[in-house]
Order: structure tokens, then C-alpha cells, then sequence
């Protein structure tokens, strides 16, 4: 499967970026204040494109995120043919959406300066209101771009089964430790599935789990099935399941 240690690391790297980057438009936004009162202080900001500060600052972490990509993709089990056209619309639709977010970040970065500079709120108090939004906090971001990575993940290879005969075996493969939702455990404990099998799991749970797993933040995959190549371990998720059942009574 793909290297969850790789995704944890480039998504960390991501995150700080992303994270200091707001820290300087910030910074910046407030140098350009200097003794202006507060009206004149709201009015130069309104005429500030400010999603092209924010992009300008984030090409780093837009191109270590397309480039991470590549990387993850040679840790990615192949089993059938996939055209490279086809990859690369992938990695284009997973860079637009972070490019989405980072133009949020500018959204959001715009609302909270203009609300500080009316309220009088400095540069720090600005920072800490932004990380209180939805999405803005450190922990959030690195949920939205580990998952992101993990999807594209789940989608090159769920476009591989269709190449595959309809009796072909897959397995649930990721950790089953304290983290792993009950719905993992069931699906890593369930064995060898066929794909019409697996979709079952889809309606049980309400999502497509062979694109979204068990969530966000989730380190699974179904991947074909291979002699304990990924140390695939129905025994070990349900020796969790039994531990989770014991704990609620």
C-alpha cells in the first residue's frame, strides 16, 4: 500500500508550510497598517488581492504536494494497466483541491484582518481567531491533505479492479491498533473479498470504502490480495474488534 509513513511526513512538511504562510500574510497585512485608522485600514485591505498573495506564498507546498504524488504512486501495488493520462487527471484534481483550500486560507485570512482592524485586535489576537475556524487549525489541515493523499491512493487502485476479472480477491490492509475505527477492524477482520463483497460494506456504512476507507484520517486500503505482503491481519482486528466489544460492557 502506500507508504503511510511517506504521506505522514510530505503532509507534515505541507502543513507547516501552509501554516507559516499565514502567519506571514498576516504579518504583512499588518506592516502595511502603520498609523492608519481603523476605516482607511479596512479599505486598503478590501482593494488587496489577497488570494494571490496567499498562492503566491503556498507555490511550495502546491509543488512538494504534486510532486509527493509520484513518489507515492511507486509504493502503490500494480496490477493491472493504468493509462498515465488518466494518473495525472487524478494528481490535477487532488492539487485543485488544495488549491481550493489554500484560497480559503486567503478568504479567511481577509475576514479576520478586517474584523481585527474595526474590534482593534493586533496582529497575534488576528492568528489566533483564524485558527479557531473550521479547517484553519494545524491539526485540520494535515487531516484534509494525509486524507486527500490517501484517496488518490484508494483511486488508483480502485480504477485497477475494474481491469480485473470479477472473482479476483482483495484484502482490507492497514494497522489494527488503539486508532483504527471499528468499521477498519471489521473490514481488515472480514478476509479475502471480491468486489461485489466489498460494496456491501459500502451501503453497511453509508460511504464508498474503496475510495474513502473508514473516514477521514484513515491509513486503508482494500488492495489485492497478496500472501501477507502488506501484513494484511484478519486474526490481529478481530482479537481489536473483541477488545472494542468488551469495553463497551
Amino acid at each position: 500500500m502506500s507508504d503511510q509513513q511517506f504521506i505522514e511526513k510530505n503532509s507534515a512538511q505541507i502543513t507547516k508550510i501552509l501554516m507559516q504562510v499565514q502567519e506571514k500574510t498576516i504579518a504583512e497585512l499588518f506592516a502595511l497598517k502603520g498609523n492608519l485608522e481603523a476605516q482607511e485600514f479596512v479599505r486598503l485591505i478590501e482593494g488587496l488581492d489577497i488570494k494571490q498573495i496567499v498562492n503566491a506564498k503556498s507555490a511550495n507546498a502546491i509543488a512538494l504536494h504534486v510532486a509527493g504524488h509520484s513518489t507515492m504512486l511507486e509504493s502503490i501495488e500494480g496490477f493491472a494497466d493504468i493509462a498515465e493520462e488518466t494518473l495525472q487527471a487524478l494528481v490535477r484534481f487532488n492539487a485543485e483541491s488544495l488549491i481550493n483550500d489554500i484560497d480559503n486560507i486567503a478568504v479567511n485570512i481577509k475576514k479576520e484582518v478586517i474584523k481585527g482592524a474595526i474590534a482593534g485586535v493586533g496582529r497575534n489576537g488576528v492568528l489566533q481567531e483564524l485558527r479557531k475556524l473550521t479547517n484553519m487549525s494545524e491539526a485540520q489541515m494535515k487531516t484534509i491533505i494525509d486524507t486527500g493523499m490517501n484517496e488518490y491512493s484508494r483511486s488508483v487502485t480502485r480504477i485497477m479492479m475494474d481491469e480485473m476479472p470479477d472473482d479476483t480477491k482483495y484484502v482490507y490492509i492497514g494497522p489494527t491498533d488503539e486508532k483504527t475505527r471499528v468499521e477498519c477492524l471489521e473490514m481488515v477482520a472480514s478476509g479475502e473479498q471480491t468486489l461485489e463483497q466489498i460494496n456491501v460494506f459500502s451501503k453497511q456504512y453509508g460511504r464508498d470504502v474503496l475510495i474513502n476507507g473508514g473516514g477521514y484520517n484513515c491509513r486503508h486500503k482494500w488492495e489485492i490480495a497478496v500472501q501477507d505482503k502488506f501484513g494484511h491481519d484478519p486474526k490481529g482486528a478481530k482479537r481489536r474488534l473483541n477488545e472494542k466489544e468488551r469495553a463497551w460492557f
